[in-house]
């Protein structure tokens, strides 16, 4: 979403990215954002309804564009079923990977969208908004699905709601690993950089399947 004052509907959407990443849904108010993008105010209503509905269109663009790890997050096929352990333990292992690496939304350097994407996005992982339930759902459920098909393959005794708990669990170790990348560089100190992300995340896999599947584990 580069800045392109010929494109309205563009520029109303990046000056809304800025506003609602600086102060929040409740403190960007729509006079502020119809300021920074030097369009008069009247022209929400015709391109987003109204206040919520240019705010939705906001996370269509950062899950569809924005943020491009998470874009990505919808491309698996939901339909898919892994045939047998091995299999399981391979899409386990390649979903784990991909949360790490790409999952978890990070600002881009020099991109002041991508930093702007990324400060709002966290703002919602903390409290989600009604209003985006839907799209987050629809968005990000194929990999969701993925995650709960292989634990229930590889843990058939478990009944679903300890399935979507484990489930649950792994998206929160591997974001929790990237929320606190910072504070992690201080408190624990240099030893948080001596592993490359590939053997982070495979650290990541023994560690989650070791409680997954104890001792009954097959690698």
């Amino acid at each position: 979403m580069k800045h392109n004052p010929h494109d309205t509907r563009a520029e109303l959407l990046r000056a809304a990215l800025v506003c609602f990443a600086a102060h929040g849904y409740d403190g960007a108010s729509m006079r502020m954002i119809a300021e920074e993008a030097k369009r008069p105010i009247s022209l929400f209503s015709h391109y987003f309804g109204n206040k919520e509905g240019l705010y939705v269109a906001v996370f269509k663009w950062i899950l569809g564009h924005g943020l491009p790890g998470l874009a990505r997050m919808s491309e698996p096929d939901t339909d898919r079923e892994p045939r047998d352990q091995m299999e399981a333990l391979a899409m386990l292992r390649e979903q784990i990977h991909y949360f790490y690496l790409e999952g978890v939304p990070e600002a881009r350097a020099g991109s002041p969208e991508h930093e702007a994407a990324a400060k709002l996005m966290l703002q919602e992982i903390r409290e989600c908004r009604s209003s985006l339930h839907e799209l987050f759902f629809n968005h990000f459920s194929p990999r969701t699905k993925i995650l709960q098909r292989c634990i229930k393959h590889l843990r058939p005794d478990l009944e679903d709601a300890k399935v979507v708990f484990l489930g649950i669990s792994l998206l929160g170790i591997v974001v929790g690993h990237g929320l606190m990348s910072g504070m992690n560089k201080v408190i624990w100190g240099p030893a948080v950089a001596t592993h490359s992300s590939f053997l982070a995340s495979e650290l990541l896999v023994d560690f989650y399947l070791h409680g997954l599947l104890g001792a009954a584990r097959q690698a």
